[in-house]
């Protein structure tokens, strides 16, 4: 037993992940499409269990999910807070370095209440905007220190995308 602990914490320390260590798939019930209102409904939930870090959205932690959408089409976002620490969630360019706390959101109506202070545990919100303009975008945590610890995730408005879809990420490299 403690030969497989020591391996575990190894392939930890090396970023190798298991459903042991943090690995989560995306739930199909996280984003609903619906054509006819050209509405994506997602939920977003910060800290979730079971992933890499308590720093988190739907268990994933720098950019490694994207939530893609047509352009114009309307966004909601479903915020819950899982976690014991306070979070929120703010739509910011996607840009390096990422910022250290909330600022101007990148689209209008793009965040949610208390965007600096963060919601409590078990606290909602929602956010409803139009997707406009098309860009690569972050959905980023805005309490001070959260974001630049990898709390965000992507968020792509395209012009050639016909519904909403989650798409896992791959890390790119320093040079790319």
């Amino acid at each position: 037993m403690k030969l497989q602990i020591s391996i575990m914490t190894m392939l930890a320390a090396l970023g190798v992940t298991s459903p042991v260590l943090g690995q989560v798939s995306i739930d199909p019930t996280w984003l609903t499409w619906d054509a006819a209102t050209t509405t994506a409904t997602f939920k977003l939930i910060a800290g979730m269990r079971g992933g890499k870090s308590p720093f988190n959205f739907n268990g994933f932690i720098d950019d490694e999910l994207t939530l893609v959408v047509p352009e114009n089409s309307t966004v909601v976002m479903n915020f819950v807070n899982e976690d014991g620490v306070p979070h929120s969630a703010e739509v910011i360019n996607a840009k390096l370095p990422v910022p250290n706390m909330s600022g101007e959101p990148a689209i209008s109506r793009a965040y949610t209440r208390k965007a600096l202070e963060g919601l409590n545990q078990g606290e909602t919100d929602v956010m409803r905007f139009k997707a406009s303009p098309v860009g690569d975008y972050r959905i980023f945590c805005g309490v001070p220190g959260h974001g630049i610890s990898g709390m965000y995730i992507g968020f792509s408005v395209k012009a050639d995308v016909k519904e909403a879809r989650l798409d896992l990420t791959p890390k790119k490299t320093a040079s790319q």
